[in-house]
C-alpha cells in the first residue's frame, strides 16, 4: 500500500492480474497431474477462460455464454462420430474457450473427424492421459475468478474515491494526470486537439523518453470516438470534453495492465479534467464580481436605456461627463489556482491606486480573469491622448508584474461604452499574448491578424480548425520529412506567386511544380484558389504560433 500524496489518502497498489488463461490452467498441479496433451488449438492457448464447466451433456452449449472451458470425460461424444463433430462444432460456435477431454475406457481416444474440425477452427482441444479430479481444478480457477473479479470492484472504488476527491478539491489538470498515472502503473499524456502536451507524468521512464518526437508520433495514433487502442505504438487513448467539443485527449502510450481496468481509470480521468476545465472558468471571487457586475451589464447590453445606466453609474461614484472611454488591464495568470483570487486583488488595488493618483473619476472592476475594466468619464478641456498616457504611465510604474492596457473608443454615452469595453478587452488580452512594445497603451489599430491569433490559439475551435486544414500534410511531414510543410509556408507567403516562390525556395519551376501538385494531392484543395491560400495562410499562422 502507497500514500497517495495528491490526495492525501492511501491507495492500493493493484497488481496486474487477469482472468485465467487455458495455458495457466494447464499448468496447475491438477491438471498436470493427468499428463494433459494439446491436440489442436496451440495459438488459442493464451486465451482468457471466464468460467470452467463440467458437463457430460450433448446440449451444452445452448447454455454457454462464451468464454467457458469445459471439462469432460467424453460421455456426450461416445456415440456416433457425427454427433461427436456436431458437439465440438456448437462449443466453437458459441464462443467455448476450449474442451479438457478426460481419456478412459469409455471414451479411450478422440475420433480423427472430431480432431479435424477442431483443428481447422483452431479450437483448444486438451486430453488427459490419466484421471483428473475435475471437482480440484473447478474450485481452483473459481476461486481465482471470483477473486479477480472483487479486486476489480475494490479497483473500481479507489478510483471512483480518488477522481470524486480531486475533483472537490478543484485539482489542476497535473494533479488528475499524476493520480491518474500513479493508479495506473503507467505514464499518461493530456495532449490538446493540436497534439501539443497539457500535462504529462512519466512512470518507469525519463520524461525526454515520454514525449521523444511527441507530436509526429501523435499524428500517427489517429482520434477515435471512444476509448481504445490505436495507432503503431497500441496507445490507448480517451477524449476529453463533451462529445462534439472535444478538446483534447488522454493517452497511455505504454498499457501493460488489464485494460478493462486501464479503460476505466482513464475515461474516469477524462471526466475529472472536463469538470476541473468548467470550475476554472467558473471560479471567481463574489466579491470580485460585484465590483465589476456593473461592467458586466454593460458589456452584455443587458441595462435598458441611457438614464438607467446614467443613474446607476452616479450611485457607484462615477462623476458624469461628456465623453467616456473603457480600458481594460491586463495582467499576468497566475501560477495555481490557490493565488489566482490572491493576483485579481492585487491588480484591483494597483488600479485603484492609479486612479487616484491620476484624479481619474472612474468605475472599475473585474471583467474577467486577470482583466480590470474601468469605464473612464473625461474631463471637458482635457487631450484624450495626454490623459490616456498619464494613466497608463502611473500604472506601468507601480509594483505589481507586466500589466498591459487596452483602450476603447471615445464614446459620448454610457451604454455606447459598451461596444468600447468589448474592444478594450480584445486589444489588452491580444496585446499582452504578443508582447514585445512599449507603448504605454494599445489600441485596436495595433493590433492585427497575428495578435488574433495568439489569442485564440488556445481556442479549441481554432485548434479543430488547423487539423481540419493542415492535418493531411502534418501527418505527410510526420511520416515523410521532405518538407512540402515548409514549402507551403512559403507559397502563402509569397501571396501564390510562383515565379517569386521559385526565387525563394531556389527550385527550378519543373520541380516546384510538381511539388505544389503533390500539396494539393495531400490537401485535397486547390492553391491557386485566394480562399484557399487565406484559410490555409491563418492555419498555418495558428499552427506556427502554437509553437
Amino acid at each position: 500500500m502507497s500514500h497517495n500524496r495528491v490526495t492525501g489518502r492511501h491507495s492500493v497498489a493493484y497488481a496486474v492480474d487477469v482472468l485465467p488463461t487455458i495455458r495457466s490452467i494447464l499448468s496447475t498441479p491438477e491438471v498436470r497431474s493427468g499428463e494433459p496433451d494439446v491436440l489442436s488449438g496451440t495459438a488459442q492457448l493464451d486465451r482468457a477462460v471466464r468460467w470452467v464447466h463440467v458437463s457430460e451433456v450433448e446440449e451444452v452449449a445452448g447454455l454457454l455464454e462464451g468464454g467457458e472451458l469445459i471439462l469432460s470425460t467424453g460421455l456426450a461424444m461416445s456415440g456416433a462420430v457425427g454427433a461427436a463433430v456436431a458437439y465440438v462444432e456448437a462449443l466453437i460456435d458459441s464462443g467455448a474457450a476450449g474442451l479438457v477431454l478426460e481419456l478412459g475406457d469409455r471414451f479411450p481416444a478422440v475420433p480423427p473427424p472430431v480432431l479435424d474440425a477442431a483443428r481447422a477452427a483452431g479450437f483448444p482441444l486438451v486430453v488427459l492421459r490419466r484421471q483428473t479430479r475435475f471437482v480440484l481444478v473447478t474450485e481452483q480457477v473459481h476461486r481465482a475468478i471470483v477473486a479477480d473479479r472483487f479486486d476489480f470492484v475494490r479497483f473500481a472504488q479507489d478510483v471512483h474515491e480518488t477522481f470524486t476527491t480531486l475533483s472537490l478539491d478543484g485539482a489542476s489538470a497535473d494533479d488528475i494526470v499524476r493520480a491518474a498515472a500513479a493508479t495506473a502503473g503507467s505514464s499518461i499524456v493530456l495532449e490538446d486537439l493540436n497534439r501539443r502536451v497539457v500535462a504529462f507524468h512519466a512512470v518507469g521512464r525519463p520524461p525526454e523518453g515520454l514525449l521523444a518526437d511527441w507530436e509526429r508520433r501523435s499524428r500517427l495514433c489517429p482520434r477515435l470516438d471512444a476509448t481504445g487502442l490505436a495507432g503503431i505504438e497500441g496507445w490507448l487513448t480517451t477524449p476529453v470534453g463533451n462529445r462534439g467539443s472535444e478538446w483534447g485527449r488522454l493517452v497511455i502510450p505504454n498499457p501493460t495492465a488489464d485494460q478493462q481496468r486501464l479503460d476505466m481509470l482513464i475515461e474516469r480521468a477524462s471526466q475529472a479534467l472536463q469538470l476541473s476545465r468548467m470550475v476554472e472558468r467558473d471560479q471567481l471571487s463574489l466579491q470580485l464580481q460585484a465590483h465589476g457586475g456593473f461592467l458586466g451589464e454593460l458589456i452584455d447590453d443587458r441595462i435598458a436605456d441611457e438614464v438607467a445606466a446614467l443613474t446607476r453609474a452616479r450611485a457607484l461614484g462615477l462623476v458624469p461627463g461628456t465623453r467616456y472611454v473603457a480600458l481594460v488591464v491586463q495582467a499576468e495568470g497566475a501560477d495555481d489556482d490557490s493565488t489566482a483570487l490572491r493576483v485579481r486583488r492585487r491588480l484591483t488595488e494597483r488600479v485603484a491606486r492609479t486612479l487616484a493618483a491620476t484624479k481619474l473619476s472612474a468605475i472599475a472592476g473585474l471583467v474577467e480573469d486577470e482583466q480590470v475594466g474601468l469605464l473612464v468619464s473625461l474631463p471637458a478641456r482635457t487631450r484624450d491622448e495626454d490623459l490616456l498616457t498619464s494613466f497608463a504611465d502611473t500604472l506601468h510604474a507601480e509594483p505589481g508584474g507586466r500589466v498591459t492596457v487596452g483602450v476603447g473608443a471615445v464614446e459620448p454615452g454610457l451604454l455606447r461604452t459598451a461596444r468600447s469595453l468589448r474592444t478594450a478587452q480584445h486589444v489588452a488580452r491580444v496585446a499582452h499574448e504578443v508582447g514585445g512594445t512599449t507603448r504605454p497603451f494599445h489600441r485596436q489599430a495595433d493590433i492585427r491578424l497575428h495578435g488574433l491569433i495568439a489569442q485564440l490559439h488556445e481556442d479549441p475551435r481554432v485548434q479543430a480548425f488547423v487539423e481540419a486544414e493542415l492535418d493531411p500534410i502534418l501527418e505527410h511531414e510526420a511520416r515523410h520529412g521532405d518538407g512540402l510543410l515548409d514549402l507551403l509556408r512559403m507559397y502563402v507567403a509569397v501571396g501564390g506567386n510562383k515565379a517569386e516562390l521559385a526565387r525563394v525556395a531556389h527550385r527550378n519551376r519543373p520541380a516546384l511544380y510538381a511539388k505544389l501538385a503533390r500539396i494539393e494531392q495531400i490537401l485535397g484543395v486547390p492553391l491557386d484558389d485566394p480562399a484557399s491560400r487565406l484559410s490555409l495562410g491563418v492555419a498555418l499562422m495558428a499552427h506556427d504560433h502554437a509553437r
